[in-house]
């Protein structure tokens, strides 16, 4: 029995609804806000990407004009000058800080991928958190229904003088306000639940969100060819492409810092439109002038400093590096290990559940023709009860870690 098939065969139903598990996880994809925010995220760092490229190639131009106030007020305002500056050589500075800006968005669209996941887990444990919950109320509302019918038997029994002490009443009345409470709590996981996949969804938390159960017939089928073994390199993933550009960043932090090292070689160009001369006259100049020249700062050992101090951070950022692969690779090892074990588990609790099931009709049956006492009816309910919500947990646990499994890979 494959995993797919087995998802298929052991898929709970319930009612129908408008908003399935595909639904859930397209709609976490465009709508959930962290998903959002991080796409502004990645739009801030492409413009700053932008910035680092006509700094690189786009020199820049600079318009002035600085006059005393009286000049100003005798001549006006006008254009003194105009100056355009080009580094012939900068130590690569500049070409650096635009590799890191492109470094740095190629982060950025590696985390939106990743809040994107994020998001699609976490909605995908709600929405099955919510389901379970409107499980048990049902499961609940069957059991209070029966106790219902039992009480109303004792009590005409009692009332018209059989041998039936009121004890038995007050018992039943006490059992079916046990499982009133409990279904209080069920309603306020489930609006817990309901709240917190509206919200991770970008609705208002208070949505009347209509869902329907997970059809592992549509989503889950194509994961019946789910493969025991992954070929693709960590490397090639987005955790491991993203662990290379961090170190690639990291280098042109050196890069960026030794460039300090050396002088700056430019050239500039200058074209004077007007000038004041000795006595505070403004006269025409129309005069151009071509510079070439250098710069280069003392810092007394301040830049070799700011040198090894990222030449150290790099080395941290390659012993991440290695380290974060492995945990990858791990990663991608005991996940395809877990999806094993709640395979299998999943299988096992599916044939409790069935038989839990069948115990329990059964029971309500005996129960009816008052053939089973009130406790050991509500012990075979309870144990429906929990064994479903154990599957629904397995059921859930399973889907998230086929879920997981394939973004280890993406």
């Amino acid at each position: 029995m494959g995993l797919g098939a087995f998802l298929i065969v052991c898929g709970v139903s319930y009612a129908e609804g408008s908003f399935g598990l595909n639904e859930v996880l397209e709609r976490a994809k465009t709508s959930n806000p962290q998903v959002n925010a991080q796409k502004m995220n990645v739009e801030s760092r492409r413009e700053l990407k932008e910035k680092a490229w006509k700094n690189l190639v786009l020199p820049p131009v600079n318009l002035s004009n600085e006059d005393e106030w009286k000049v100003v007020k005798k001549y006006g305002a006008g254009l003194e000058e105009l100056s355009v500056a080009l580094p012939i050589y900068a130590g690569g500075k500049d070409l650096n800080m635009y590799r890191k800006s492109k470094a740095q968005l190629g982060i950025a669209e590696k985390d939106s991928s990743l809040v994107e996941m994020a998001a699609q887990e976490a909605a995908v444990s709600q929405y099955f958190a919510a389901l379970n919950a409107r499980k048990q109320i049902e499961i609940t509302n069957k059991a209070i229904e029966a106790l219902e019918k039992q009480k109303e038997r004792v009590n005409d029994l009692y009332e018209n003088g059989k041998i039936v002490p009121k004890s038995e009443v007050l018992k039943i009345e006490a059992d079916i306000e046990n499982n009133r409470g409990i279904n209080l709590e069920n309603s306020y996981h489930e609006s817990a639940s309901m709240g917190e996949l509206a919200r991770l969804l970008g609705y208002p938390i208070d949505s009347a969100l209509d869902l329907k159960d997970f059809d592992p017939s549509q989503y889950l089928a194509t994961k019946a060819a789910l493969k025991e073994e992954n070929n693709k390199k960590v490397e090639n993933t987005i955790l491991g492409e993203k662990e290379q550009l961090k170190l690639d960043s990291a280098s042109y932090d050196v890069k960026i810092a030794k460039a300090d090292l050396y002088p700056v070689l430019y050239t500039k160009y200058t074209y004077y439109y007007r000038d004041v001369d000795s006595k505070g006259n403004i006269y025409k100049r129309d005069e151009d002038k071509f510079e070439v020249g250098f710069r280069w700062i003392l810092t007394w050992g301040a830049t070799l400093d700011n040198v090894r101090a990222n030449e150290y951070a790099y080395e941290k950022a390659k012993i991440e590096y290695e380290d974060n692969l492995k945990g990858i690779s791990l990663d991608m090892k005991n996940k395809l290990s877990e999806i094993r074990a709640l395979y299998g588990k999943s299988l096992a609790m599916k044939k409790r559940v069935d038989l839990l099931q069948e115990n329990m009709e059964i029971d309500n049956m005996r129960y009816e023709n008052e053939l089973l006492s009130t406790f050991d009816y509500l012990n075979s309910v309870n144990s429906f009860r929990e064994a479903q919500e154990s599957y629904y947990e397995l059921q859930r646990g399973l889907v998230l870690a086929v879920i997981e499994y394939e973004n280890l890979y993406r």
